[in-house]
């Protein structure tokens, strides 16, 4: 098949502008079983959809992973010339679109790859952990993030969310004594940390919770911690942080996921690399300071890493966009990517 330029812009086109048109927010990826059925018979790729909602594309074992859910707020998708915005362009229908190009175009070489649109990335990732609760392994894995089309990602830092509940007496406001938020402000400030160097953990309070009375002050106290931390960081040493700052609370771990760092000499890196070196374009590996669906499917093949088109300091934002031309130097990174991942298969 001729990797022809213009003709795969189009199709790109075609595909992003499909799966731009449907609002999936995490939990109702439902809604694109018909884009998916329709994607299914024009590029002639096999359609499995899972209990979760996740849709893939095609059957091997090499595995494209990307992620179909996006973040609340639909913003409808427009176009300016050849670049395409829209909720989701970047995260993560953008790499999504070359992915399902590429698995279409390395199919009709005669390589099986399979093409994974996977639910709820954006919450606590449901469509990645029911796919490592069938068992299946792949060779090698290459998950579809925003890395600015020529960075490869081998690093993610590992999360931990913490749910702090603490009570005490309530009294009238005008005579109190004593203030449960008052008693505990502080210390949520003297854990906290704010993300500032890859190596150093930060401790982020997201939720803060106190009191339902306009006179009376409150008899309870909640936080929410959203931790990030790197590779090397003991998850238990930061627990004991918390813990030991709020003795007298209930201190509940509501979502954990490891860090995952992989060796640059590690076959999908390589691949990678070398498919934006025959390019012309200079490839850089990065270390990534959230986290993704890399973290747990690194527990399910020995070759993973992450790239994909698209500038990631838009993700999550209101002005999501990405060239045409992004969508294509991408889709020919994963073919040739694969091309070589599957002469070693």
């Amino acid at each position: 098949m001729q990797l022809e330029k213009e003709l795969l812009k189009q199709k790109g086109r075609e595909v992003l502008e499909k799966l731009l048109n449907v609002y999936t927010p995490s939990g109702e990826e439902a809604r694109a079983l018909s884009t998916f059925e329709k994607i299914s018979r024009d590029l002639n790729l096999e359609l499995k959809v899972t209990g979760t909602n996740s849709f893939f594309l095609g059957e091997g074992d090499i595995l494209l992973a990307s992620h179909l859910d996006t973040i609340q707020g639909f913003i409808s998708p427009s176009f300016r010339g050849e670049e395409v915005l829209g909720r989701g362009a970047v995260d993560a229908k953008g790499p999504l679109t070359s992915m399902i190009l590429a698995t279409w175009i390395i199919n009709e070489m005669g390589c099986k790859v399979q093409v994974g649109a996977l639910s709820d990335e954006e919450n606590k990732s449901a469509g990645a952990r029911e796919l490592i609760s069938t068992g299946r392994k792949y060779s090698h894995i290459i998950v579809g993030e925003p890395t600015n089309t020529t960075h490869i990602a081998v690093e993610y830092r590992g999360l931990l969310r913490i749910g702090v509940k603490c009570r005490g007496e309530q009294e009238h406001s005008s005579s109190s004594t004593r203030n449960l938020f008052l008693q505990y402000a502080p210390k949520v400030i003297e854990v906290s940390r704010l993300p500032s160097d890859y190596g150093t953990p930060s401790i982020v309070p997201t939720i803060v919770r106190s009191g339902d009375s306009l006179n009376v002050t409150p008899g309870d106290f909640y936080v929410h911690f959203d931790i990030r931390y790197p590779y090397g960081i003991s998850e238990r040493e930061l627990l004991s942080k918390i813990s030991e700052a709020f003795p007298e609370c209930g201190v509940d771990v509501t979502e954990t996921m490891a860090p995952v760092k992989v060796s640059p000499s590690t076959y999908s890196v390589k691949s990678l690399m070398r498919a934006l070196i025959r390019q012309g374009l200079k490839p850089t590996l990065v270390r990534k300071g959230g986290t993704s669906d890399m973290n747990l499917l690194s527990s399910i093949t020995t070759s993973i890493a992450t790239y994909g088109p698209g500038e990631s300091k838009l993700e999550h934002t209101d002005f999501e966009r990405i060239t045409l031309d992004e969508i294509y130097i991408a889709t020919l990174t994963y073919v040739y990517a694969l091309e070589e991942l599957c002469s070693k298969h």
